[in-house]
């Protein structure tokens, strides 16, 4: 860069610098914007790929619950199988809860249960 024989910088020397690295802020600024803009849009595939699992694994849970429910109506109802495969979910920590008025009376006082219906002894596991 040339000075003036006085040592003084003009405003016209300092325009082309200047001008030069607002250029290159302003292209880093785009760049980083379309940085972002793709990192939002893979957010957003991820998420979306994530509600379909879960809305998979609900549908799941569900069908779940409604054969353990059943399995649990079966066993109130004197079913022996039932019965040991309740027994067995109980050993491993498993409960079904019943919802509210969906339970027969024999479930409401089980002390009328027959003295016959004893609950069976596990099922031993198939080889």
């Amino acid at each position: 860069m040339f000075t003036l024989p006085n040592g003084k910088i003009t405003a016209s020397q300092l325009l082309f610098p200047v001008s030069l690295l607002a250029f290159v802020i302003f292209i880093m600024l785009a760049f980083q914007v379309s940085q972002l803009m793709r990192d939002r849009g893979m957010l957003h595939q991820v998420y979306n790929g994530q509600t379909k699992a879960i809305e998979e694994a609900q549908r799941v849970q569900a069908q779940l619950n409604a054969l353990a429910m059943g399995t649990q109506k079966l066993s109130l109802k004197g079913d022996k199988n039932a019965e040991a495969i309740i027994n067995r979910m109980k050993q491993m920590g498993i409960t079904v809860n019943m919802p509210p008025g969906s339970a027969p009376a024999a479930a409401v006082a089980p002390d009328a249960m027959p003295a016959a219906s004893a609950p069976a002894a596990p099922a031993a596991p198939a080889k």
